[in-house]
């Protein structure tokens, strides 16, 4: 239910602002991330009007051509819209146009005549917008439903170019121009759905709601912000003057899906993995998967020409079942099978009162809400058979587990038409996510029973390392939410050949009970030295032989006890404001010129400000050339800075008390439950990054003189409508990330500081890990005596050890499009890219680290040691291709194909000869097998080759109803997507890791979905 506080809130904002434009000089903008325009020139005697009719809902806007007979309307709904000249109070032209969010559609009249002219261009894109240098793409509803393509936003985002699925192992996102999954932006008819605890993935909407998806890649303008990566611009569906319903459920069996590829160890070579390399690692084969989908929407109008309504909901439902546990695995009699009931519940409400022609309120209301039931078995690799079930598992909107990021959103936005001339927008939102999960084990293990990882050939011959504990890896809070808070108001001013456009927003968000402990209180970790009498560096400046601590460890077995516990509250606070000149220089060029400025805060869990970033001015430049006067081809370009915001979680484990500990002993034996007995310590607790539970002092966790990350863009490109059956075109995009924030946990150079400068250091605790500007000068608020008093410790990039942050992107885009004309349409983009640098970004896809913004990638000099090269996301070549034909009236057949070159590989290894006090991380060096491994240095994984199709079957005894068959991976190449790019055991031991080089992920395989739909207008 819409709270009170929302209607009032909005409703007051809304109004009060619109009053108070007569007393204000109005500097500013319509909303134009739910809205689209109309523009033209009119070929006309003086006192010619240019009415524009909404066709869905009859709304009516009236505009004046200037002096030149040019006109152009803004802050439209999508929709159809009829545009008629009037002459004399008669009217002489009539154009019917489709206006797309974010995008300008032309509708010139030549000149006059005594009648009545029709020309139709419905459905018809043949001709530029040459209102916009904005660079991407939008999809309407019917082109989605005529494609194959999953019913996601993700799907939707990858026929977009610059465009490439981030890692598997993330929850959600994608990267855009080569950006981290965390760098996008997401709204929904304006209101803000990212995620705010990581900003991977956005909450969704039930599908069928979708009017349109705006896919911005670069280019955007001022109104747009906290993003360096894209834009993910939706708008929803409304009702209008006519009644309709319709209905739709589809099934994916798991009868029409192809076998899921094994999973094998890769050929290391080595002889200590002589019993794994080239086996089975993981039967996939046994997997299975159903997937079925019901939907239903009404709309229509309450009161016809005024109130309008939309109902719409969505129940997704997939059983799935895979065998969990690895062939090797000491706990398959516990874990080693699992299956999932997935829910996705999600509805849509809509709203829309046009007060009068010049005045409209909005209300949408959304539900998204993915829950999932987990149940673990045991598993015998040698006869296939499931075991006894030994836990279950209950998640709600828990990003890791669930199949949504979740959501209860309200929203209530107002657009008024003040004058022929101002034209104002207000928008207020809530959200709020609430997350739970359950852990039911089953049986009478011990209610704090750790973790037991122990590969096969770490294992001492004859002990039990099977532990009935089921959890593995962290696991979230029990009750966790998340909610956001967004105001937005936006104004617009028509004068003379400018259009000045500005305004402002203001989000507030939270996240409780975020962040991670480990399942079960900890974990044993078994490992086996290959040379007993040999140091080990185990970090923490312990340095030791294996059989130095006696039992098992004189044959170089040895196990490591890990804690973790990083649960806390979190606080962001987001602002910003813009201005923007649309400049119409001459008849056919468009001047663009604005500037952002934005400002974020981050709080602890005690609601301490830890981290405050001001003045991120973002100047934009813009221009479009309309080359012939007509709106046959457009030469633009747009030169900006773009400004990226850190989430809530940076306070999960940067700014409040956190728990992050080893300890290493040797053994000599193990009890029922796998646990070692007979332990004898060969290290002390210690904390690589000093995470010891402690209170942090949230005056140190962050540079003193913090600057934001940002990142300069320029593109150039022209698109020409070749024919009223072809468009083409070319654009060349450059983007450098000039600076960017994460952490930096390393005493060594601050230790250096005080040397030098005569400080005692004696009672200082340790840097511990402080948020920074990489590869910059940075002061730090440093104390040494812990009695709350500081030191400003001013260090040169050059004492940090550190290169600046590069990362770089450049692409050439080739497009070549089919208008739906003659009955089909058609797409081809062509991409050639290349995405180099040390740093993906917020995030860091080699071992998918979700720690947005405090990744290990800056954590100490030795970790950023032959780190420049090509990144994770970079796919040197992508080929995107879809489109649908239209047989007969009856049927009707669709595609959609990727070929993507393969992902750059890399190696981590075990630092050789690391000095006594550096940190130790393990394998996650550019070092393997004894020399450097320079980032992207291994090979590219292989091509990524889809095709994906449709056919669809209306027939016209039952008008309304759709028959249709999706097969995606026709073709079923099930191309690797991940490898493990681990190479060592562990921290110390230079064993190569079995699995080193494994596929961790592929393509799905071959599925069929099957759908019926049914659609009626009265």
């Amino acid at each position: 239910m819409l709270r009170k506080t929302v209607l009032v809130r909005a409703l007051s904002l809304a109004f009060s602002t619109a009053a108070l434009t007569a007393a204000v000089v109005p500097v500013a903008m319509a909303q134009s991330n739910a809205s689209g325009n109309i523009y033209g020139n009119v070929e006309a005697a003086p006192g010619s009007t240019v009415v524009l009719l909404n066709t869905d809902t009859g709304a009516k806007r009236t505009v004046v051509p200037d002096a030149s007979g040019r006109y152009f309307a803004t802050a439209l709904p999508p929709g159809h819209y009829k545009v008629e000249l009037v002459r004399d109070g008669q009217v002489s032209n009539t154009v019917e146009v489709d206006v797309l969010v974010g995008q300008g559609v032309d509708a010139s009249f030549a000149t006059a005549t005594a009648g009545v002219q029709a020309v139709q261009v419905t459905g018809r894109r043949n001709r530029i917008d040459v209102s916009s240098s904005n660079n991407g793409a939008t999809f309407t509803a019917k082109e989605l439903a005529r494609l194959p393509i999953a019913q996601s936003v993700a799907a939707i985002i990858q026929l977009a170019p610059n465009t490439t699925r981030a890692d598997s192992r993330y929850s959600a996102g994608a990267s855009f121009g080569g950006g981290g999954a965390s760098e996008n932006a997401y709204y929904i008819n304006g209101f803000p759905v990212t995620n705010p605890l990581t900003q991977l993935g956005a909450s969704e909407l039930p599908f069928g709601a979708i009017a349109q998806a705006q896919i911005l890649t670069g280019g955007f303008g001022a109104e747009f912000g906290r993003s360096v990566g894209g834009v993910v611009n939706i708008t929803t569906k409304s009702g209008t003057n006519n009644w309709e319903f319709g209905a739709t459920a589809s099934i994916e069996p798991n009868s029409l899906r192809s076998d899921y590829k094994n999973s094998m160890y890769a050929v290391t070579g080595k002889p200590e993995n002589a019993a794994t390399d080239g086996t089975l690692y993981r039967r996939n084969s046994e997997n299975s998967k159903t997937e079925r989908i019901y939907g239903a929407y009404v709309g229509g109008p309450i009161i016809q020409d005024k109130l309008f309504m939309f109902l719409s909901a969505e129940a997704r439902g997939t059983d799935w079942s895979r065998v969990n546990g690895t062939r090797t695995s000491a706990s398959n009699s516990t874990t080693g099978f699992v299956t999932n009931k997935d829910k996705i519940n999600r509805y849509f409400g809509k709203f829309d009162w046009n007060i009068t022609d010049n005045h409209r309120l909005e209300l949408s209301l959304i539900g998204d809400e993915g829950k999932t039931d987990r149940n673990l078995y045991g598993y015998d690799y040698s006869t296939s058979q499931r075991g006894v079930k030994t836990a279950q598992q209950h998640y709600k909107n828990n990003e890791d587990f669930s199949p949504s990021v979740g959501a209860e959103t309200q929203i209530l936005r107002y657009l008024g038409n003040l004058t022929d001339n101002l034209t104002v927008t207000a928008l207020y939102g809530e959200s709020k996510t609430p997350s739970t999960s359950v852990y039911d084990p089953i049986g009478t293990a011990p209610a704090n029973l750790y973790q037991v990882v122990a590969a096969s050939n770490n294992r001492v011959p004859g002990l039990n390392y099977s532990s009935p504990q089921v959890l593995s890896g962290t696991v979230a809070a029990l009750d966790a939410s998340n909610k956001v808070r967004s105001t937005r108001f936006d104004l617009e001013y028509k004068i003379g050949q400018h259009t000045l456009r500005g305004g402002f927003d203001n989000n507030k968000l939270s996240s409780v009970n975020a962040g991670d402990v480990m399942g079960g209180g900890g974990q044993w970790s078994y490992a086996k030295a290959a040379n007993p009498n040999t140091p080990l560096n185990f970090g923490g400046g312990y340095r030791v032989s294996t059989a130095s601590g006696g039992g098992f460890g004189t044959q170089g077995y040895y196990v490591r006890e890990q804690l973790f516990d990083s649960r806390t509250d979190a606080f962001s606070d987001q602002s910003a404001q813009y201005i923007e000149d649309r400049y119409q220089a001459t008849k056919d060029l468009l001047l663009t010129v604005g500037l952002r400025n934005e400002t974020f805060t981050n709080k602890n869990g005690d609601g301490q400000k830890f981290l405050e970033i001001k003045n991120q001015f973002s100047p934009r430049l813009a221009a479009a050339w309309d080359v012939n006067g007509d709106a046959s081809m457009k030469v633009y370009g747009s030169a900006g800075r773009y400004a990226v915001q850190i989430p809530t979680h940076l306070a999960v484990r940067g700014a409040s008390r956190s728990l992050f500990t080893y300890q290493y002993y040797t053994y000599t034996g193990t009890d029922q439950f796998g646990r070692p007995t007979g332990l004898n310590p060969l290290t002390g607790a210690f904390s690589t990054n000093n995470e010891l539970g402690q209170e942090k002092d949230y005056r140190t966790v962050t540079a003193v003189d913090l600057k934001p990350t940002y990142q300069d863009e320029l593109t150039l490109g022209f698109e020409k409508a070749f024919s009223p059956s072809l468009n083409f075109g070319a654009k060349v995009t450059y983007r450098q990330l000039r600076q960017t924030i994460d952490d930096y946990c390393d005493d060594r150079a601050v230790q250096g500081w005080a040397d030098r400068n005569n400080v005692d250091t004696s009672n200082w605790a340790g840097l511990g890990c402080v948020t920074f500007n990489p590869g910059k000068d940075n002061t730090f608020r440093v104390d040494f005596n812990g009695d709350r008093k500081y030191t400003l410790v001013h260090l040169t990039a050059d004492e940090l050890g550190f290169d600046k942050a590069k990362r770089t992107y450049t692409a050439v885009d080739l497009f070549a499009e089919h208008p739906f004309r003659n009955g089909w349409y058609g797409r081809v983009n062509y991409t050639w890219s290349r995405s180099k640098g040390n740093t993906e970004g917020q995030t860091r896809s080699d071992n998918a680290q979700t720690d947005v913004a405090a990744t290990s990638t800056w954590d100490t000099p030795e970790l950023m040691e032959g780190a420049y090269g090509l990144l994770p996301n970079d796919r040197e070549h992508q080929i995107k291709a879809f489109g649908y034909y239209e047989l007969s009236p009856e049927w009707s057949v669709g595609g959609n194909a990727l070929a993507a070159s393969g992902r750059p590989r890399s190696c981590f290894g075990n630092k050789d000869n690391l000095s006594d006090d550096a940190p130790n991380y393990g394998s996650v060096y550019f070092f393997c097998d004894g020399k450097d491994a320079k980032r992207g240095s291994y090979g590219n994984l292989p091509w990524d080759i889809r095709f994906d199709a449709n056919v669809a079957y209306r027939p016209a005894m039952i008008k309304g109803l759709t028959l249709k068959m999706d097969v995606f991976n026709v073709m079923n190449k099930q191309t690797v997507q991940v490898v493990d790019e681990q190479y060592n055991v562990a921290a110390g031991n230079n064993a190569v890791n079995p699995t080193y080089g494994r596929g961790i992920s592929y393509t799905s395989p071959r599925a069929v979905k099957l759908t019926a739909e049914y659609n009626y207008k009265f």
